[in-house]
């Protein structure tokens, strides 16, 4: 009997049961073959094709899109870099401003004290005033002995610092009081500005008051001077009032 089949008469191990297929093999099915000329398969190709075509358009746009980006974003960073550099080398400073106004060796005994609050923010074409003590080298409140006619003026931040006389629209850049003359008290009544700090470079002023023809009298110098448009609110009005009512009632 044959060990493959039980059924097989040969016992020499000649027959052909070895040979045979196993059922639980996997029968493999040949592909039928397709005609070219089938016109659904070759529109579903074509289609394919171009979808895909069309994708790959999309995403070389999306690239370069993206590409320009960057490439903008470090443009405007070196640009706003090197403006930023720019500004810091052409700005000056108090010191610097202080030895444009009186050079490099001052002989002041005479200092300028501030009373009043400087406005921050000051609004345009909104009125503030400004009292002033005159001291010695000790901060000791003292008497010229004689009257000294003060300035009030703006200069501007770039350097060298240059006196600012008019607006941008060419009328004069301040109002009021400007020049007033004293010998201890210095005060300035109602100034009123005409033009926003954000025209003008880094957006603010130095605000000087210094003697006129008297070098030992050291100049006021009121750094970051920042002028807004006007802002009108009853409360801030009637804050403000009460400020100069309380200034003009000391000065008085």
């Amino acid at each position: 009997m044959c060990n493959l089949n039980i059924k097989c008469q040969v016992w020499d191990g000649s027959c052909g049961c070895c040979k045979k297929s196993d059922p639980t093999a996997v029968k493999l099915f040949p592909v039928p073959f397709v005609s070219n000329s089938d016109p659904s398969i070759l529109f579903t190709l074509f289609r394919i094709i171009t979808q895909q075509n069309e994708m790959i358009r999309k995403i070389a746009e999306q690239t370069r899109s993206s590409l320009e980006k960057i490439t903008s974003i470090e443009h405007n960073l070196e640009s706003s870099q090197s403006i930023s550099s720019c500004s810091s080398e052409n700005s000056t400073n108090s010191s610097q401003l202080m030895n444009f106004l009186c050079g490099s060796n001052p002989q002041h005994i005479y200092f300028l004290n501030l009373l009043s609050d400087a406005p921050s923010p000051a609004y345009k074409e909104r009125a503030f005033s400004l009292l002033l003590q005159i001291v010695d080298s000790n901060g000791n409140k003292t008497t010229l002995p004689e009257r000294v006619v003060f300035s009030l003026s703006l200069f501007s931040t770039e350097s060298p610092p240059k006196l600012i006389l008019v607006n941008t629209s060419g009328e004069k850049i301040m109002r009021g009081t400007v020049d007033v003359d004293g010998s201890g008290t210095v005060f300035f009544r109602k100034i009123v500005l005409k033009e926003v700090s954000s025209h003008f470079r880094n957006g603010h002023f130095f605000l000087v008051i210094a003697p006129k023809d008297n070098v030992y009298i050291k100049p006021l110098i009121i750094e970051n001077l920042v002028v807004k448009a006007r802002k009108i609110t009853a409360g801030n009005i009637c804050k403000k009032a009460k400020t100069q009512e309380t200034i003009e009632s000391i000065y008085d």
